[in-house]
C-alpha cells in the first residue's frame, strides 16, 4: 500500500498544499473502481465473496458505507481489501447535514491505522432531503464539513467533499462554487490542501464527451481552479449508465472505465454504482436492478470485460 510518509500529523501548517502526485494510490493503480454493498456491515462470507470477485475483475478501490462515527463494523472487509492492494474510500454516511454522532476523530484514527486515507464527508449536500433545515445550502455544508474535515485530518486521514447530485434542487455547479467561497470567507480554504472531491458522474446513455455526464468532473476542476488556482484529487464514488438490455448498458459503461487509460491527473477513479445487493446481504429492493451480482445474474460488464481485461 502507499508510503505512511503522506499521514497529515495533528500539528500541521494549513498553507502546506500536499501536491496531487503524493496523495496515495493503490499498487498498479488502473483508476478502476467499484461501490460496495450498500449496507454499513457485512459477514465475513460475503466479504472473501465479493473481494475475492473485485480482485478478479481488477478492481483497485472499493468505496464502502460506514455508520456514522461507529468503530468495528468494517474492520474485516478494510483488512481484506488492504491486504489485496485495493484502496478503500470510506464514506462516513449521515442521513442529514449535522455533526456525526460519537466521536469522528477516534474512528478516524482506527482506520488509519488499518490503511484507509479516504474519508467521504456527508453526501449530496445540494439535496433538499438531505439537509436537516429541508433545504440545500452552501454556506451551512461549508461550516458543517469543515468541523468534521478538521477533525479527519487531525487524526492522519484526507477529508473528501461530500458527492454533489447533478439533479439536485440546488444546481451542482453553483453548490460548489458557492461552498468553496463561503470557505474562504470562512478562513477555512486550506482544509482543501489536505482533502480531495467526491464525484457522482452518471452519465445514462450520453455520448462520451458530454461534458454533463462521465466528464463532469472537468467542470468541477475548472470551479476548483478558479478558486484555489489549482486542482485537487477527485474521486468518483458512484457512476455508470442504465438500460434495460444489459448488454447495451456494458457497452455504455466499457468506455467509462476505458477513459481512465489516459484520465486527468486529477481524476483518480471512477465507480460503478453497484457491486452487489441482496447477493451482499441487502434487504433493500430498490437497488437490485443496479446491482453487478445478482441471484442467479452476473452482468455481462463483468464476464465479458472485467474478467477479460486486465487494466
Amino acid at each position: 500500500m502507499p508510503p505512511e510518509d503522506i499521514r497529515p500529523l495533528v500539528e500541521y501548517d494549513e498553507n502546506e498544499i500536499v501536491p496531487i502526485e503524493a496523495f496515495p494510490r493503490p499498487p498498479n493503480d488502473n483508476g478502476w473502481g467499484v461501490h460496495w454493498i450498500p449496507t454499513y456491515q457485512q459477514d465475513k462470507a460475503a466479504v472473501d465473496r465479493f473481494v475475492n470477485e473485485v480482485v478478479r475483475m481488477h478492481i483497485k478501490w472499493v468505496v464502502f458505507l460506514n455508520n456514522n462515527s461507529n468503530i468495528g463494523d468494517n474492520d474485516y472487509l478494510v483488512e481484506r481489501l488492504v491486504a489485496n492492494d485495493i484502496m478503500p474510500v470510506m464514506r462516513v454516511w449521515r442521513s442529514n447535514l449535522l455533526p456525526y454522532d460519537g466521536d469522528l476523530g477516534p474512528m478516524v484514527a482506527h482506520y488509519r491505522a488499518k490503511g484507509v486515507y479516504y474519508f467521504q464527508l456527508y453526501n449530496e449536500p445540494n439535496v433538499n432531503a438531505e439537509n436537516d433545515q429541508g433545504f440545500a445550502n452552501p454556506n451551512v455544508y461549508a461550516m458543517t464539513w469543515a468541523a468534521a474535515a478538521r477533525e479527519v485530518i487531525a487524526n492522519g486521514g484526507l477529508p473528501g467533499f461530500g458527492a454533489l447530485s447533478p439533479g439536485g434542487a440546488f444546481n451542482h455547479l453553483d453548490f460548489l462554487e458557492g461552498t468553496l467561497r463561503a470557505l474562504r470567507y470562512n478562513g477555512d480554504l486550506g482544509l482543501l490542501n489536505r482533502s480531495w472531491l467526491s464525484v457522482h458522474n452518471y452519465h445514462g446513455t450520453r455520448q462520451l464527451d458530454d461534458p454533463g455526464g462521465f466528464l463532469l468532473f472537468r467542470q468541477y476542476d475548472e470551479i476548483v481552479r478558479a478558486v484555489l488556482h489549482r486542482s485537487i484529487p477527485m474521486i468518483g464514488t458512484e457512476g455508470g449508465s442504465y438500460h434495460p438490455d444489459p448488454q447495451i448498458e456494458k457497452d455504455l459503461i466499457i468506455p467509462q472505465y476505458t477513459y481512465m487509460r489516459v484520465a486527468e491527473p486529477y481524476f483518480f477513479a471512477f465507480s460503478h454504482w453497484l457491486l452487489a445487493n441482496k447477493e451482499g446481504g441487502s434487504h433493500d429492493d430498490s437497488w437490485e436492478w443496479q446491482a453487478l451480482f445478482r441471484d442467479s445474474f452476473v452482468h455481462p460488464l463483468v464476464t465479458d470485460f472485467f474478467y477479460k481485461t486486465s487494466r
